[in-house]
């Protein structure tokens, strides 16, 4: 009985010990999409040593469907996306209790979430940072170490201390050192994903300097039918996303236009 007992810390303790805590530094994971299980999305999409510079401060949202709480954050979590993507944030929302995969969809139309979500039932990234209640929020800064992790919510009044990190990591991005920024060889408009299928289409784009820059979207008949960016971004790689839920299936062009360089980027889009 003895043995057992002690079996049985030593598993428990090698559990806790896989737990994310704060200064850990966190490994590659990835997870499938919803409500497309096709697709996947992994931590190094965000890590600026993997992908050619592209530095980002990550927010997990962890998430059960059918809890109310989660329910009631998830607006908010929204808002708080829209106000720092351009900044550098990248939100990833890790959720489960869908009763079937599409309903992870009406989900995200239902509580105004548009950032992309990890079908967590496949997945079990939750028990990598916690195994409390939701939601769970953790931020990882640009050099995947975790920053922020704590349970509850970030909704007024509450979420100082979240909003304070937040801040703190965004602003060392900005202050990152040139040696630090992978500066490319060749600027311009680099791919656009996930491209067809998808409403939600991710541009990927580099600078040599930084320049004013505008990003826009034409039809096939050469008409203006929605801008990106027009704002002055730094030198390295950047990422925008492009919602095109409300535009019919065909040909767009993506055009990016700076002070020096111009392209134009033709995808085909299915609903």
């Amino acid at each position: 009985m003895k043995n057992i007992v002690i079996a049985i810390s030593l598993v428990i303790s090698t559990l806790a010990a896989q737990i994310y805590k704060v200064g850990d530094s966190v490994s590659d994971f990835s997870g499938s999409l919803c409500p497309d299980g096709n697709q996947t999305i992994s931590l190094n999409d965000y890590n600026g040593i993997e992908n050619g510079g592209n530095y980002h401060v990550i927010w997990l949202v962890f998430f059960n469907s059918t809890s109310r709480s989660c329910q009631l954050e998830a607006s908010y979590t929204q808002s708080i996306t829209e106000q720092f993507t351009n900044a550098g944030l990248a939100t990833i929302g890790v959720g489960n209790g869908w009763r079937e995969t599409i309903e992870c969809d009406n989900w995200k139309q239902s509580y105004g979430v548009k950032y992309p979500i990890i079908d967590d039932s496949q997945s079990d990234i939750r028990n990598m940072f916690t195994r409390g209640t939701v939601p769970h929020h953790v931020l990882i800064n640009h050099r995947m170490e975790v920053i922020y992790t704590a349970r509850g919510y970030i909704m007024p009044p509450f979420g100082n201390d979240f909003l304070a990190v937040l801040n703190s990591a965004l602003s060392e991005l900005t202050t990152l050192s040139l040696d630090e920024i992978i500066v490319p060889d060749n600027p311009g408009i680099q791919k656009c994903y996930p491209n067809p299928f998808n409403p939600a289409v991710t541009v990927n784009f580099a600078l040599q300097d930084e320049e004013f820059t505008q990003i826009s979207v034409y039809n096939i008949l050469g008409e203006k039918v929605d801008n990106l960016a027009a704002a002055t971004f730094s030198p390295g790689y950047h990422d925008l996303r492009w919602n095109a839920t409300e535009f019919p299936t065909g040909v767009y062009f993506i055009q990016l236009v700076t002070p020096s360089y111009q392209q134009t980027r033709k995808i085909m889009y299915l609903q």
